[in-house]
């Protein structure tokens, strides 16, 4: 069966995402001879007719060959590096690169213009044949009238030891080996593979790269799949492919859509697009349990990715007792401004006493969406204060006070318990302005500025012991009522079991904490598209699993916690 290879725009930006090796080039000491003749598309393999996509061609008296169909029938390696757009040739005497963007080729690291070398005709890269040759270890003959080439390769004895002889190199260096084992002869669909590690290399410089090609964590279509790794040294140099095949059975282990949840690891996303899986998630129904709101700790809201306009006093309310502060703003004027808030005694007689047990804080900055979420881990995260604030009779002392630049926000979450009542209030001033007493301070008209009283804390104590089909809780979508609420799930007795995190309709981003660990989310938060994230699997001999969440500003969505039980599977 002919071949066609087609070095394209895409190939130039994109070149061997695939690779392609000629068999004759695997057997030990395989002489190859190669005809092509300029302009025609019609060549020989080892006398064997083959149809070319791109024809050779004579430019100024020098023969040009479309490179990356030569060395595939030599059995030489290229690779593509998109990011820089450089092609990469591994040949037994050289390691030869192009580099698109400057337009240079390198052999061993030594530049010379692209042009010297090579040209592009019709989307291919072509390579001047009396240039290449030598580092592919060629030898060929030009025969006139037609002008035509013939190619004369002759392959390396196999051997586990085989030395690079690139000019560069000091010392002789062995190749690495690379070998593996599955951990059966055979497998039913959807049955986790195990690939056990047997590659080594001689000169012990380490294997810090591995190149897979075919293999997966599991196969769903039944036959015979070739898997492939290559191993490289310290050195930079890559070992002989090492293949294998992994047999599977028409027998079916997992789904598709079952496998993530009992074999992924725990981090890891499970992509619930079929249509089946939407309508088992809007079935699913809620898990039961017992909801406990506390509301001992007043929350105070000065506003939610609020943008300030002008200055004054944005909010104040009088607080006593445990309290959580809420402030996200960002500065939508040209000019600098602070933002402050202030605590003020209007108790003529009597100190106030106020202590800080936790807080969390992010910016001023640009990128205030980081940093809010930054801020969110930190107060979910950080070991608790110990600090105290005497607020003397009538006075108004600063907690906390930020000074911003146009377009900068912050945020700040702070909880703290005073021994009696205080005004708490949040302001806006001139960038150099002097904070002055609280109750001197003109409320803002038009600012449009949260305030919540609601539950600091919501509990949830769930029933799952005997839950046998695809259950679910919703937490609410965070809104001006609940931005600084942390949920407290508590799973006792759970069955075996796979829980994931989804966000169903938006984005899903915050902290999250696992019988007390700190599970990171995707950067950027969590959406639909991205599917559940597999955040626990119980083995059903816990007494409990207790997951900690509080959501991060720019979260949209409300929180789905998926509990999918696990059958035994032998």
């Amino acid at each position: 069966m002919n071949k066609k290879y087609l070095i394209s725009t895409a190939l130039l930006l994109g070149l061997l995402a695939a690779q392609g090796q000629a068999a004759d080039a695997q057997v030990s000491g395989t002489t190859i001879k190669l005809k092509l003749q300029d302009s025609e598309t019609a060549a020989e393999v080892s006398g064997l007719q083959t149809t070319l996509a791109t024809a050779p061609v004579i430019v100024d008296d020098s023969f040009y060959v479309p490179i990356r169909w030569v060395s595939e029938q030599l059995g030489m390696t290229m690779a593509w590096k998109a990011e820089s757009r450089r092609i990469g040739l591994t040949a037994p005497h050289a390691y030869i690169e192009w580099d698109l963007n400057r337009a240079t080729a390198s052999v061993n690291g030594i530049s010379v213009p692209l042009e010297e070398t090579s040209i592009i005709q019709n989307d291919s890269l072509l390579v001047k044949l009396s240039w290449i040759a030598p580092y592919m270890g060629v030898t060929y003959v030009y025969q006139p009238n037609p002008s035509r080439v013939e190619l004369t390769y002759t392959g390396p004895t196999k051997t586990a030891y085989r030395e690079s002889v690139y000019t560069e190199n000091i010392q002789p260096n062995s190749r690495p080996i690379a070998k593996f084992v599955t951990d059966k002869a055979e497998y039913r669909k959807g049955e986790p593979v195990a690939y056990v590690d047997l590659s080594y290399d001689a000169d012990a410089e380490g294997l810090p790269e591995y190149r897979w090609i075919g293999q997966k964590d599991a196969f769903f279509e039944p036959g015979t799949h070739a898997v492939t790794l290559q191993v490289r040294d310290g050195s930079g140099l890559w070992s002989e492919p090492f293949t294998q095949s992994v047999k599977v059975t028409n027998d079916t282990f997992l789904t598709e859509e079952q496998f993530p949840w009992y074999a992924k690891s725990v981090g890891t996303l499970a992509k619930l697009s079929s249509a089946a899986w939407k309508r088992n998630l809007t079935d699913a129904p809620a898990i039961s349990s017992e909801i406990t709101e506390r509301n001992e700790r007043l929350q105070v809201v000065s506003g939610v990715n609020h943008t300030i306009g002008q200055s004054g006093l944005l909010k104040k309310q009088t607080i006593n007792g445990k309290v959580r502060l809420y402030s996200h703003h960002v500065l939508g004027v040209k000019e600098s401004k602070q933002f402050a808030i202030l605590l003020h005694n209007p108790n003529p007689t009597e100190t106030r006493h106020i202590s800080v047990s936790k807080q969390g804080m992010g910016g001023p900055t640009l990128f205030h969406g980081a940093s809010a979420a930054s801020a969110v881990a930190s107060f979910m995260t950080e070991p608790a204060l110990d600090q105290s604030i005497e607020v003397k009779p009538g006075e108004t002392v600063t907690l906390q006070r930020y000074t911003l630049q146009p377009g900068q926000g912050f945020i700040h979450i702070k909880d703290m318990e005073s021994d009696g009542p205080l005004e708490a209030g949040f302001v806006v001033t001139g960038e150099f302005d002097s904070i002055r007493a609280l109750p001197t301070y003109a409320a803002v008209t038009d600012a449009v500025v949260a305030s919540s009283t609601g539950a600091s804390e919501v509990k949830l104590q769930a029933y799952v012991k005997n839950l046998t089909a695809v259950s679910q809780w919703t937490t609410p979508a965070p809104d001006a009522t609940n931005v600084g609420t942390v949920y407290k799930m508590r799973m006792t007795f759970p069955s075996k079991a796979a829980i994931g995190l989804r966000a169903p309709d938006g984005l899903v981003n915050g902290t999250l904490k696992v019988n007390g660990k700190v599970m990171q989310l995707p950067e950027g938060g969590l959406t639909e598209q991205d599917g559940a994230l597999l955040i626990y699997r119980s083995t059903g001999l816990e007494a409990e699993i207790t997951i900690e969440w509080m959501a991060a500003p720019g979260s949209t969505s409300s929180a789905q916690w998926i509990y999918y039980p696990l059958e035994e599977k032998r």
